[in-house]
């Protein structure tokens, strides 16, 4: 029992009920009860597999009938002469050549009485026909030629099968099948003419009548997938009450495979089923569907499934109260674990002990799943809580530097005004460009509009311009559609500022510095670089390496001042961004140091 219990609960009950009688009985009663119904659908596939092979075949016979008659100029040389003479001026021959035309098929179409009307037209225009008996029935057959003539010349073998007419020109409604051809001579295969056959389908209508029933329907749908004919013509009479049957039928034949032979398929459509086979066939691409209703397995279906009725609900009931009895076992097991959840202590990190709660592998997993989650949970409260101290830290930086920022205005004014009145442009230059500094600083938290960001920079190389005239050069070429971005400040002037104090500190001039911008997928690049003295290559490796890590620990430049620094900006990114951005750092000695800003591409909304 104790194995047992190790199982799975499905196998637990699997294993309990199946050693009683439920499972041979049930499969006893399902064999019993489809017996017969497979008999029958057997009969039924069999039966309509026949009728459309037989319906295909039949059409087949039809039309290749239709293109031996357009293979006259082939196979007769008389034939051939008349759809290459030009009878512009020789009309006696013209008459003599229709007089034979009409002889030819009327020999003809006792050897194939499916033939109505036929027309060849020879390459100059002249036309010879038979058996139509109105200048209504010409003038018809011409607008067809017209119409279709352009879709037998792209067709490969130059023959196009038009869909199913309904013909009453005779007083007498018929349905026919019209086929255009366009001509080749046999010898140098040159085009010589056209020949329109209108084929009745009356043969065919006489298959599909014997072989329909009350269940049995045939459609048949042409190239392009459009219904043209049905046995029952309550479907195309009425198309809106069959809605969901029609839609279903045309997205099967739509799935037709040319090589396909028969295929065979099943629909359901409400309380209704439907056993559905299907052709193409090859002449005229069109898609002979079969389909019948069951309901008559339907009915042997529900005579068997009430014989086991009792049996069925004998079973049924002992196996409700079996899982019951093996739920109620089972569910022992998950009690404990909500003990055990409702009794963690998050100190101690909320880990459950799978011992505790029973040996059962689904369990197993839950708790293991459990306790990872829980752990994520922990680990991301935890930096969510770094996050919050470090914001709350520059908070109070920020208020420390805002004491007596008065008192700093006042005096940088002082200076402004002694500037002004000594003449010293300098001076008053770095005054204004000191107090733009101050002011930014203290007035813009926690973030700022890249345009902002990017005047902070230029103020703090005009300071630098004045200290060291003409050393450095400065590029900025930012799209203006990012100009209005939120970044977090002071993101940009520290790696201006470090290129400056670090990259050219040994440099007298031709120093650069360029910020750009690249997009990439769903990221911004912002490069920030200069031609300075680069990175050392085991410097470089331990920067890369604390800015990925979220390493924020200050540290003392040579000069013995504190640095925001690279690893600063880096985490202040991903604490405003997320972790898929922050930056990355390449530079080579001698050459100059390139730093990758990496931000989300920002939306509509964001650019306020």
């Amino acid at each position: 029992m104790k194995k047992i219990t190790q199982l799975s609960f499905r196998t637990q009950i699997f294993l309990v009920s199946l050693s009683l009688v439920i499972l041979p009985s049930v499969i006893l009663g399902i064999f019993a009860a489809n017996k017969s119904a497979s008999t029958m659908v057997a009969e039924y596939k069999s039966s309509m597999h026949t009728i459309t092979s037989q319906t295909s075949l039949s059409l087949d016979t039809l039309l290749q009938d239709a293109c031996k008659i357009a293979d006259l100029p082939l196979l007769s040389d008389e034939v051939r002469k008349t759809m290459i003479t030009d009878y512009q001026d020789d009309y006696l021959s013209y008459a003599q050549d229709s007089t034979m035309f009409r002889s030819m098929f009327r020999h003809t179409n006792r050897l194939n009485n499916n033939l109505e009307t036929c027309i060849f037209q020879n390459r100059y225009g002249f036309t010879f026909e038979y058996n139509i008996n109105s200048v209504a029935k010409q003038n018809q057959i011409y607008e067809n030629i017209e119409k279709w003539e352009s879709l037998a010349r792209q067709a490969s073998d130059s023959t196009y099968f038009a869909p199913l007419q309904k013909d009453t020109t005779s007083g007498i409604e018929k349905t026919i099948i019209p086929m255009i051809k366009i001509l080749f001579d046999r010898y140098d295969f040159t085009e010589i003419g056209i020949c329109y056959a209108e084929l009745n389908f009356k043969s065919i209508e006489k298959i599909l009548t014997s072989a329909g029933n009350t269940q049995n329907t045939l459609f048949i749908y042409n190239s392009d997938h459009e219904l043209f004919y049905s046995s029952a013509p309550v479907y195309m009479q009425e198309p809106e009450k069959y809605e969901k049957l029609l839609s279903s039928l045309h997205a099967f034949v739509t799935t037709l495979q040319e090589d396909t032979q028969v295929a065979e398929s099943e629909l359901e459509i409400g309380t209704s089923r439907y056993f559905i086979n299907a052709c193409i066939n090859p002449t005229t691409q069109w898609q002979i569907v079969q389909f019948v209703d069951n309901q008559e397995i339907t009915q042997i279906y529900r005579a068997n499934y009430s014989s086991y009725a009792q049996i069925f609900f004998l079973c049924i009931l002992l196996g409700l109260i079996l899982a019951a009895v093996i739920s109620g076992i089972l569910s022992h097991s998950i009690l404990l674990l909500c003990t055990q959840i409702d009794s963690l202590n998050p100190e101690n990190g909320g880990q459950i002990n799978i011992k505790d709660c029973g040996s059962n592998q689904e369990l197993q997993k839950l708790i293991l799943s459990f306790n990872r989650l829980n752990e994520r949970l922990t680990r991301s409260l935890q930096q969510n809580y770094q996050i919050q101290l470090n914001e709350q830290k520059m908070t109070i930086q920020m208020l420390q530097f805002q004491i007596n920022h008065h008192f700093l205005y006042n005096t940088l004014n002082v200076i402004k005004s002694l500037a002004v009145l000594h003449n010293v442009p300098e001076i008053e230059t770095i005054s204004l460009c000191m107090s733009d500094l101050l002011r930014y600083n203290l007035e813009h938290f926690p973030v700022a509009r890249l345009e902002e960001e990017l005047l902070q920079i230029k103020r703090y190389l005009s300071i630098q311009n004045i200290r060291f005239p003409n050393k450095f050069k400065y590029d900025c070429n930012i799209p203006a559609e990012f100009l209005s971005m939120q970044i977090p400040v002071l993101i940009l002037q520290p790696l201006v500022e470090n290129s400056i104090e670090h990259g050219f500190s040994s440099c007298e001039d031709d120093c650069y510095i360029s910020i750009s911008c690249q997009l990439d997928g769903k990221h911004l690049h912002f490069l920030v670089v200069d031609n300075g003295t680069g990175i050392p290559a085991d410097r470089l490796e331990k920067v890369n390496r604390d800015c990925l890590a979220g390493n924020t620990s200050e540290v003392l430049n040579e000069r013995g001042h504190h640095s925001i620094g690279l690893k600063n900006v880096a985490q202040r990114i991903r604490s405003y961004f997320g972790e898929d951005c922050g930056l990355v750092v390449e530079s080579m000695e001698g050459k100059g140091t390139i730093i990758d800003i990496i931000l989300p591409v920002p939306n509509k909304n964001q650019e306020k």
